[in-house]
């Protein structure tokens, strides 16, 4: 008889485990570990214990690796939200750098010499016949009058010289240049040459003056239009010099411009995607924390489901120890088994728990 209650307890004593671990996979939707078979029970409930603290390091180790990599995505927005205000400031500046370029080379455009009027007959005055008067026909007056109006049209180039080359210089200082305008201001003037001019100072025949007066005029706009062209085609070159330099410094900014834009397009890109995977990681996070919270209470209540099962399974064992009918070698068989699954007990859950109880 005592055997066979040796029996039935030897099958018995780890039966409050199984039952434990039953409960437990009951508890969270039949999820279970591959325990290793030919492991004792005690040892079952250790490895168990053992995937819980593993399964819980991992998580650990989830939440930080998304807290981590959110913290360093948020870190990388606000650096790359900087570097992208910085670009699209330089992207407008150079901008407008290209519209000043674009309206400097108009300006150039409207830069142009007037040619000046050479104008004698107003150094003189004419009878009703439209002659000079008699006084006026002299050889000093004819020739004073030549160097007046030469001096008004070297004078008149001059102050449009000036206006011209405070023009060029503001242009190419708005566009950042240090191009110098020096004029050549000695023009290949030509002398006057009069066929009458020996001798009396009064022109005594009047086709004698006006024939000389024709050549003093013929010489003025003769000079003028060397003047005019002399100071065209410094202008001109001058204008098409500052053209170059301004479509060299066009085709420069626009291409910075354009490598701008291109950084700009990729980091909105990046910024877009960043955007959409710190939502997406925030989501998982929320997600996260309530199965790690959820998962909080599985090692607890694995070891409520333990505390229970060895409460029944000694339980049950000491009514059979104090029942008035069992022999003292029955009580000593149930007292032996009750002292070897509370030394399971302890190991499994711990001894402060059953030296408190």
């Amino acid at each position: 008889m005592i055997a066979g209650l040796l029996t039935r307890l030897e099958e018995e004593k780890d039966q409050w485990i199984y039952e434990a671990i039953d409960r437990f996979y009951e508890r969270f939707g039949g999820q279970k570990y591959e325990l290793a078979a030919e492991q004792t029970p005690e040892d079952q409930m250790i490895q168990l214990k053992n995937f819980e603290l593993s399964m819980r390091k991992q998580k650990n180790l989830d939440l930080e690796r998304m807290e981590n990599e959110i913290i360093s995505i948020e870190e990388c927005m606000e650096k790359d939200q900087r570097t992208l205000e910085s670009l699209e400031s330089t992207f407008d500046y150079l901008h407008k750098e290209l519209e000043v370029y674009k309206g400097e080379q108009k300006g150039l455009d409207g830069i142009q010499l007037e040619k000046f009027t050479c104008y004698l007959d107003g150094k003189f005055n004419f009878d009703k016949k439209d002659q000079v008067i008699f006084k006026e026909r002299k050889i000093s007056k004819l020739m004073e009058s030549y160097q007046m109006v030469e001096m008004e049209m070297l004078d008149y180039y001059e102050k449009q010289l000036s206006n011209i080359w405070l023009l060029l210089t503001r242009s190419m200082e708005n566009i950042s240049s240090t191009a110098k305008f020096d004029f050549n201001t000695h023009p290949p003037l030509i002398s006057v040459s009069l066929n009458h001019g020996r001798g009396l100072d009064q022109y005594l025949k009047p086709g004698n003056f006006e024939e000389d007066y024709r050549i003093v005029l013929d010489t003025l706009e003769r000079n003028n239009s060397i003047v005019y062209d002399y100071y065209v085609s410094q202008i001109s070159q001058f204008i098409t010099n500052c053209k170059d330099e301004m479509v060299q410094l066009w085709t420069m900014k626009n291409e910075h411009k354009r490598l701008v834009d291109e950084n700009v397009l990729e980091l909105q890109e990046k910024k877009r995607k960043n955007a959409a995977r710190l939502v997406e990681l925030q989501d998982q996070l929320v997600w996260a924390k309530q199965e790690w919270k959820q998962d909080s209470l599985r090692p607890k209540l694995l070891d409520d489901f333990l505390k229970e099962e060895f409460v029944k399974a000694v339980t049950c064992w000491q009514e059979k120890l104090f029942a008035e009918n069992a022999s003292d070698e029955e009580r000593w068989v149930y007292h032996q088994y009750c002292q070897i699954i509370l030394k399971q007990a302890e190991r499994i859950i711990g001894n402060e728990y059953f030296e408190y109880n």
